[in-house]
């Protein structure tokens, strides 16, 4: 994957070293990876000298840097950081452009060393991005509760739903941010601008931000050497193991809270792009900021196991269609690869045998076939005397 990655270099980082920065004590072995790291535009425009480092563009204001990796439980992760810059016209698409920075710049005297650019490509603004961001950085906000959540992993996995863990995070605080302050088209974010430091498997997702999407299986396959019926078969129970435990996410965080129950949900967020995959089909959760606690609560126990199963019904199809849709394209390609072309009915049934496989050892999931219906069972170990949350999976099953 590093070698498929390094042919992928679009860009240069340069790193500067932090003078304040929040880490992740899980990940303490990595601590001298959380500096500041800024793409040409803005690093040109400030004339700044430090480490530079052959990236890759990710999405419009994120960046990987290949040769940055590690080894989590038999996954390799490579350093990305969220913030370094845009890439892309927030108004107008298409590359950004010095045209339409100087057309953002609110600071005369600035405008002299914007035109002299020689690559505007991530530059840090602070027009206000729907209210959490400045465009090309990371809020505050956003940037401390991702921080917050990923402590909660163990290694990148919350109880088996795997995250892209963030280890640290830096204030742009000083020259950048205040000169940022001067380019904006409508409204300037007000808060303090930060960099996020997270590892993530690869950039393919499931349907865009990426040129490499799940959706397009043939060509995932082939950037991950997925080439014999064995490794796709293994692709895929990897897949489907990791989504169900995703879409399982509340009642694998459930926790005893103040009377009541608490959870992660997901806030705003979504499969198509808030998840990357890793080469051996293993879905992470990338935008760690989009989930949040829940707190339940009721007047009687009865009544508060009742919001229970209903939340953890809720979350798993609020996403379920996102997953499933993925999972028919990945399923699919693998019965091309094992030349195997079988009709949907034939398909659905050996879905539902490799859906019992891949969960068999998943202590928070099982399933059964009750009525000719692949029924999930979600459990929660946190918490005693909480039945299983039942949740259909595939009907008119006829095995």
């Amino acid at each position: 994957m590093k070698a498929q990655l390094a042919q992928e270099v679009d860009t240069t980082l340069l790193e500067i070293d932090a003078s304040e920065r929040e880490l992740n004590p899980g990940f303490k072995e990595l601590e001298a990876w959380v500096n500041v790291y800024l793409g040409p535009g803005t690093a040109e425009l400030h004339d700044l000298q430090g480490t530079k480092h052959p990236a890759i563009r990710d999405e419009n204001r994120n960046a990987i840097i290949p040769d940055r990796c590690t080894e989590i439980d038999g996954h390799t992760y490579f350093l990305s950081i969220k913030g370094c810059g845009a890439y892309e016209d927030m108004f107008f698409g298409g590359p950004l452009s010095i045209d339409r920075i100087t057309d953002a710049c609110r600071e005369p005297a600035l405008l002299d060393r914007v035109r002299s650019l020689h690559n505007p490509a991530g530059f840090i603004m602070s027009e206000n991005w729907m209210g959490e961001s400045p465009f090309g950085a990371q809020g505050v906000i956003n940037a401390r509760e991702g921080l917050e959540l990923s402590k909660l992993a163990r290694d990148a996995s919350i109880n088996g739903a795997y995250i892209c863990p963030i280890i640290g995070i830096v204030p742009l605080a000083g020259q950048i941010e205040d000169t940022a302050r001067k380019f904006y088209w409508f409204r300037q974010y007000p808060d303090p601008f930060f960099q996020e430091m997270r590892l993530v498997p690869s950039r393919t997702r499931l349907y865009f931000e990426s040129p490499h999407v799940i959706a397009d299986p043939e060509s995932v396959f082939s950037q991950f050497h997925v080439g014999t019926p064995k490794l796709a078969q293994q692709f895929e129970m990897n897949f489907i193991r990791s989504g169900l435990a995703l879409l399982s996410l509340f009642s694998r965080s459930a926790t005893e809270r103040d009377g009541g129950i608490a959870g992660l949900v997901y806030q705003d967020v979504w499969f198509d792009k808030d998840t990357i995959i890793a080469p051996d089909g293993t879905i992470h959760f990338a935008d760690i900021e989009g989930l949040g606690w829940m707190q339940l609560t009721g007047q009687s126990h009865q009544e508060l196991l009742g919001k229970y199963y209903k939340l953890q019904r809720k979350e798993w199809d609020k996403l379920a269609y996102e997953f499933l849709y993925a999972l028919v394209q990945v399923d699919t390609f693998r019965h091309i690869v094992e030349n195997n072309a079988d009709n949907w009915a034939k398909q659905r049934e050996g879905l539902s045998f490799l859906i019992q496989m891949a969960i068999e050892k998943d202590p928070y999931l099982y399933v059964r076939v009750i009525d000719g219906t692949l029924v999930a069972f979600v459990e929660t170990l946190a918490i005693d005397g909480i039945d299983p949350v039942q949740i259909p999976i595939i009907q008119g099953v006829t095995f």
